[in-house]
């Protein structure tokens, strides 16, 4: 049951990576056509998914997230509410 999970998470995260575009061929509006005018040139999307991944506090979150609870299904969701709630009201300090 969770290979076929982990099977179908990698199919869809391939196929997300294969046919999204950077950007459209033509912009929405008006203020997105300027907005990719005044976008430096090195904002990808990779990029800022890689400067995601170095940021300290998001990998606290998601490690603590994935953590399990010790228990049930029941522990394990609590857990990550007070993981998320707690890493949140950090964030604002």
């Amino acid at each position: 049951m969770f290979y076929i999970i982990g099977g179908v998470a990698t199919l869809l995260l391939i196929l997300v990576i294969i046919v999204f575009k950077e950007k459209p061929k033509y912009p929405p509006s008006r203020a997105q056509s300027l907005s990719y005018a005044l976008a430096s040139p090195d904002a990808s999307y990779l990029s800022s998914i890689s400067r995601l991944f170095k940021n300290l506090n998001f990998v606290l979150l998601v490690i603590t997230y994935e953590t399990p609870g010790g228990g049930g299904r029941e522990q394990h969701q609590q857990s990550a509410h007070c993981c998320v709630r707690g890493s949140s009201l950090r964030g604002r300090w």
